[in-house]
């Protein structure tokens, strides 16, 4: 965890390094150089070539009429609909146009583009020399924010990058400029791959996974997830350097001002130490954190963002069957703001909402029969349940904003003392929660 503001992010950025990882080198060609460049100069030859590109293999099938590409068809059907399956078709046209490699690209489809150049050079029976790397780039100092009023705190939960996991946004705001962010994202890893996994994933969590998976933070498995993401894009920024270098770009800026950026071409260009080509998703989950946050409960604070930290952390604040995320603003000594949400596999046949891309892949990881879901998120269902179950007169996201609205504004030492009294429920207005300690140690967790 890292001090907001003073924290100089360091990345690298490959020259074409857009997505998680740069240009992949050539894998295949269907002909040899010899005949393939024999094939260029007859009369209606088609020429194939593959190479791997963003998800996957992409194939360039060329007709080449004397010694002129007239048609490119191009296939990668594991390329992301949204980014690089349209990117396809416009590099279509622009391999034809050039014909040849030598195009522009499409923006935030970068490594998609590299694949369909190393593809078609493999069908020219050409190879592409590898760009020279820039040097490494560093990440501007996030803007000092001067506070004198009222900071606010929400969180979000989106389907930031691509259908295999969520993304979990918090955000600071006063008014309408953001003054603290963080991001990260949870995915279905191999359960022999030696990641962490979410708290509870050997406990009675665990029963809501799939065989041979674990529910992980990409946080918490910085190294694992980098490592994956060098080997497979050549990445050249850890996931963990890419989600600081995005949460220092927002700081001191407005939700519009955040908005715009992401609702635009070139995020990821306009973000620095930020390689990462769903960069915009990710600006788009911490706008909908800090709009959530306009509905929270405001802490007064004067200062400036330079003395404040926002941290988080997941602990099991609440027996074995989910795990708790806290989400923690300090100024050292106290906490300023909290953020508290649990999540549990709950039966699909229940009327449920699912984390983002429960109905896609992400949810290849799920146990049949169940699906993932925050309680705030799901408040309804999950609190009647208590009612029935329990004879609760609360609601579940009511008694997380007792607990989170009791401790803002208190010293971490006074949390601590609290946290350890025999009956620490008792002393919170509106709290009826029996693990209200539980989630007490896990603000601290945070804080600390």
């Amino acid at each position: 965890m890292r001090k907001i503001l003073t924290a100089v992010l360091c990345g690298t950025m490959s020259l074409s390094l857009v997505a998680c990882g740069s240009s992949s080198q050539t894998s295949a060609t269907t002909q040899s150089a010899e005949t393939t460049t024999a094939a260029t100069e007859a009369k209606g030859e088609t020429l194939t070539g593959s190479a791997e590109g963003f998800g996957g293999q992409i194939t360039a099938t060329l007709t080449v009429e004397d010694g002129k590409i007239t048609a490119c068809t191009l296939e990668g059907a594991d390329e992301t609909p949204e980014i690089g399956g349209k990117a396809l078709e416009e590099l279509e046209k622009q391999i034809v146009a050039a014909n040849g490699y030598e195009i522009d690209g499409v923006s935030g489809a970068t490594i998609t583009a590299k694949g369909v150049k190393n593809a078609v050079a493999a069908a020219l029976g050409e190879e592409i020399e590898a760009e020279e790397t820039k040097a490494p780039e560093t990440t501007a100092a996030p803007e000092l924010v001067e506070i004198d009023g009222g900071l606010q705190i929400g969180q979000a939960y989106a389907a930031a990058h691509g259908t295999k996991c969520f993304a979990q946004a918090v955000a600071v705001v006063q008014d309408d400029v953001i003054v603290a962010a963080y991001i990260d994202e949870f995915q279905f890893m191999p359960s022999d791959a030696g990641v962490t996994g979410v708290p509870n994933s050997d406990t009675d969590f665990a029963q809501g996974y799939a065989d041979g998976v674990v529910l992980g933070s990409k946080r918490v498995n910085a190294k694992y997830y980098s490592d994956m993401m060098a080997e497979h894009a050549k990445a050249t920024v850890t996931i963990d350097g890419n989600f600081d270098a995005i949460e220092s770009f927002v700081v001191g800026k407005t939700i519009d001002e955040v908005a715009k950026v992401a609702e635009g071409d070139g995020a990821v260009d306009a973000v620095s130490g930020a390689t990462l080509a769903d960069t915009a998703g990710y600006l788009k989950a911490i706008v909908d954190a800090a709009k959530a946050a306009k509905s929270t409960q405001a802490v007064e604070f004067s200062g400036n963002s330079e003395d404040l930290e926002l941290k988080v952390a997941y602990t099991a604040a609440h027996g074995t069957k989910c795990y708790t995320s806290a989400a923690v603003l300090t100024d050292g000594e106290n906490i300023i703001l909290s953020y508290i949400d649990d999540f549990q596999f709950i039966s699909s046949d229940a009327d449920v909402e699912g984390v983002p891309n429960s109905d896609a892949e992400f949810a290849e990881g799920y146990k049949e029969g169940g699906v993932l879901c925050s309680k705030r998120v799901n408040t309804t269902y999950y609190s009647k349940n208590m009612a029935e179950k329990g004879g609760s007169t609360v609601a579940i996201d009511a008694n997380f904003d007792a607990i989170q609205n009791h401790v803002n504004g208190m010293s971490i030492a006074d949390v601590t003392a609290l946290a350890g009294e025999e009956s620490p429920v008792d002393a919170i207005s509106g709290a009826t929660l029996v693990d209200t300690a539980g989630y007490l140690n896990a603000i601290l967790e945070a804080a600390k």
